[in-house]
């Protein structure tokens, strides 16, 4: 394993501020219904149960509102502007439309609804017009709930460690060297080492990893963690593990304080904020044309001609993909699968 930082771990990693357990590159939570998944973190060590409950502050009236996210629909009827927003959900169409981000959200739930808790977030977060980006962004993070059911996510298997997902990467990295501070591009595969292997999978940004060409867009975020003490060694400060923040007045996006999370009995705490914007690469760019996606296919298929090995492309950054956790690991799983068939 070649690791470009000098630690592995990647945006999953958790770090400690006054021993205090923080996540510097935004919230991790384990979630999957898919079984090989889940058997693959339990046998790394990933078994505490846990379950996401976010929030959303708004300002009503000059006080701070909390609303469940994804929004529950029986906490909206308190809200000054209910009558509209119930005319506009009577009005709603089945199926929401997945022409882009904006108008699929505002089938989903309304102008208002859309006005109040997405719109300026949305701006915010990705420093452009909602309209202009991917209704896939949307599809599978933006809900009107019914139920009262205030997790998160639905999936049959959750978990969050105490420690944050460290030990289970150290875990999986157990007896594989791993080679920290090393950038590889596709020019490297050439010689050295790397011609004694059998194949790649690359998980690294690919305009990176070709070495050439007018970067790929990204959105990337700055984390800022702030220590406070707490009396009670399970004491927090913020009335939950993530905060969103859709008032365009607010910089920040959201606010994580990670031990509502790990549960960890320790005097103090970290909340962090999440400030958008940072020239780093958190975040791919969906538009409703997809062209940056074709980009990145035209690298897949560049490396395969030029490359003299086999190399697959696993998860977020190489795949160019808005996807979560699990959805990596199971990429993962499936091109190891797919290199060992060739050997």
């Amino acid at each position: 394993m070649f690791e470009a930082s000098g630690v592995v771990g990647g945006h999953s990693r958790a770090e400690r501020l006054h021993g205090v357990v923080y996540e510097p590159n935004g919230p991790h939570i384990f979630h999957t219904s898919e079984p090989r998944v889940a058997n693959f973190a339990h046998r790394f060590g990933l078994t505490r149960r846990y379950a996401h409950r976010p929030i959303t502050q708004l300002r009503i009236d000059g006080r701070p509102r909390y609303f469940s996210w994804p929004l529950q629909l029986s906490e909206l009827e308190t809200l000054p502007q209910w009558d509209r927003i119930r005319r506009e959900l009577a009005d709603r169409p089945a199926v929401p439309y997945m022409g882009d981000f904006e108008s699929y959200c505002v089938s989903l739930m309304g102008e208002t609804l859309y006005r109040l808790f997405v719109y300026h977030y949305t701006v915010k977060q990705w420093g452009v017009e909602p309209r202009t980006l991917s209704a896939s962004i949307a599809a599978g993070r933006i809900h009107l709930r019914t139920d009262g059911d205030r997790r998160a996510f639905r999936d049959r298997w959750e978990y969050f460690g105490v420690h944050g997902v460290n030990p289970v990467i150290e875990a999986v990295l157990d007896g594989i060297p791993v080679h920290l501070n090393t950038t590889v591009c596709l020019r490297d595969l050439t010689g050295g080492l790397y011609r004694s292997f059998d194949g790649v999978v690359c998980t690294a940004p690919l305009d990176g990893f070709l070495g050439d060409g007018p970067p790929l867009p990204w959105r990337g975020i700055r984390v800022r963690a702030h220590y406070y003490d707490t009396e009670a060694a399970h004491g927090t400060v913020t009335p939950s593990y993530m905060i969103n923040q859709p008032d365009p007045d607010v910089p920040f996006t959201r606010t994580v304080e990670t031990k509502h999370a790990t549960g960890q009995e320790i005097q103090g705490t970290v909340v962090c904020e999440e400030y958008p914007g940072y020239p780093a690469k958190h975040y791919p760019v969906p538009t409703t044309d997809n062209r940056h996606e074709r980009r990145n296919r035209e690298l897949k298929d560049r490396i395969g001609l030029e490359s003299p090995m086999p190399v697959v492309f696993c998860g977020r950054l190489a795949n160019y993909q808005y996807i979560n956790q699990d959805g990596a690991i199971l990429q993962g799983l499936v091109v190891g699968d797919e290199l060992l068939e060739r050997r």
